[in-house]
C-alpha cells in the first residue's frame, strides 16, 4: 500500500485514495474530500481489476480514481462515525468535555463540507451513551437549518441521526 492507492474499507462502505502512512495507520480521502483514518489492516488495496469488478467496466488507474469512484459514490448516503476513537487516535487523556467539543467541530467541518456536495441526505452515528453528543449535534443541525429524524434502526440502531440536506 502507498499514498495514491485507491483502497476500501472493510466491513464499511466506504473507500478513497491514500493520502497519508502513518505507522499502522491509512489516512485517505474520498472522492467527495471527506478525510478518514484507519488502521491498515481495516483497508484493502482496490486493483484494477476489482475495480473492473465492482464498476462493471475496465477503467485505467489514473480514471478508476476520479470519474469512477465518484459515480459509484453519488448513488450512496454518506455515513460519518463519530465516535472519538475514529476521530482522534490518542484521546484517553482528553476530558469528556473536551471529547464532545472534538465531535462538535467534526460535525461542523462535515456540515461545511457536505454542503458543497450534491447529496440530499447523510447519516451521522453518534453512538448510544448519555445522549448529551445527540442533544448537542440536533442543536447544532437546527441552528443550521437542517432537517433530521432517527436514522434506520435497522441498519444503525439508536444511536444514529439521518440528517436530510437543506
Amino acid at each position: 500500500m502507498k499514498i495514491g492507492d485507491v483502497i476500501a474499507v472493510i466491513d464499511d462502505d466506504l473507500e478513497g485514495t491514500v493520502t497519508n502512512i502513518i505507522q499502522d495507520e491509512v489516512y485517505f480521502e474520498t472522492s467527495e474530500g471527506f478525510s478518514y483514518r484507519y488502521p491498515k489492516k481495516k483497508v484493502v488495496v482496490i486493483s484494477q481489476e476489482l475495480g473492473a469488478q465492482l464498476y462493471g467496466t475496465p477503467v485505467k488507474s489514473k480514471d478508476f480514481k476520479t470519474s469512477n469512484i465518484r459515480a459509484k459514490a453519488s448513488e450512496k448516503t454518506p455515513v460519518f462515525d463519530l465516535h472519538i476513537e475514529k476521530i482522534l487516535t490518542k484521546h484517553q487523556h482528553l476530558s469528556p468535555g473536551h471529547k464532545l467539543d472534538l465531535q462538535l467541530k467534526e460535525v461542523q467541518n462535515i456540515l461545511h463540507k457536505i454542503s458543497r456536495q450534491h447529496y440530499k441526505e447523510f447519516v451521522l452515528i453518534h453512538g448510544q451513551g448519555k445522549g448529551v453528543l445527540r442533544h448537542e449535534i440536533e442543536k447544532l443541525l437546527h441552528q443550521k437549518g437542517f432537517a433530521y429524524s432517527d436514522a434506520s434502526y435497522r441498519k444503525y440502531g439508536q444511536g444514529a441521526i439521518l440528517v436530510l440536506k437543506n
